[in-house]
């Protein structure tokens, strides 16, 4: 019988691949939401640690970086990597509707 775990995520998530880096590391995320983001690195920091990151994306023809702090919310480990998902402490942006008008 297989059992199935319930959703925990609070936030929608968009499969978005930014370069990030983590503590130092250059990484990539695979997805991110308002409250988090996965991230694939080299090396991961243990569980429950607070770390800090920052993302490069591109908007209107503009580069632009983003500072962000959070918390190690699991671990997985690949072949040669991991993947590190990370609690934010702050959301990245509102869930809200923008306001019509």
């Amino acid at each position: 019988m297989q059992t199935t775990v319930p959703e925990q995520r609070s936030s929608e998530r968009f499969g978005l691949a930014l370069p990030i880096t983590l503590e130092g590391e250059e990484c990539a995320s695979h997805d991110l939401s308002a409250t988090g983001l996965l991230v694939e690195a080299t090396a991961a920091p243990a569980v429950g640690s607070a770390i800090e990151l920052t993302l490069e994306y591109e908007a209107q023809g503009q580069s632009f970086s983003l500072v962000c702090r959070g918390r190690v919310a699991r671990v997985e480990q690949l072949q040669g990597s991991c993947n590190i998902g990370v609690r934010l402490d702050r959301p990245l942006y509102s869930e809200e509707p923008a306001a019509l008008g």
